[in-house]
C-alpha cells in the first residue's frame, strides 16, 4: 500500500530528526560523518518541501477564492470604464478556477 503525502511528510521528519540528534552527537571532528548526517537530512528537507508544494488547497482557502472571485464579480459592475470590467471579470474567473483545485 502506498503512502499518503502527509504519512510520507511524517516519516521523513522522523527521519530528519533522527540524524538531527546524531548529528549533534557525532564529534566535530569527524567530518565526512557529519557531511553525509547533513546530506541526508538536507535530502529529506528537499523532499518535504516538494510534498508541502504539491498538496491542495485546504477548505477555507478554497471558499475564501471562491468567495473573492463573487465578490470582485458583483463590484465589477460598479466599475466605469469597460477594460476595468473586462479586467474584474478575467480575475474574478482566474480565483475560480484557481479554487477548483
Amino acid at each position: 500500500m502506498a503512502e499518503t503525502a502527509d504519512e510520507e511528510i511524517e516519516r521523513l521528519e522522523a527521519e530528519r530528526h533522527s540524524y538531527s540528534e546524531t548529528f549533534k552527537n557525532t564529534s566535530t571532528t569527524d567530518t565526512v560523518t557529519r557531511a553525509h548526517l547533513q546530506a541526508e537530512m538536507d535530502r529529506r528537507t528537499t523532499r518535504i518541501q516538494e510534498l508541502q508544494q504539491h498538496q491542495p488547497l485546504g477548505l477555507l482557502p478554497r471558499w475564501g477564492l471562491r468567495t473573492a472571485s463573487l465578490a470582485l464579480l458583483w463590484g465589477a459592475w460598479g466599475i466605469g470604464p469597460w477594460w476595468a470590467k473586462l479586467g474584474c471579470v478575467l480575475l474574478a474567473a482566474f480565483l475560480a478556477l484557481y479554487s477548483l483545485g
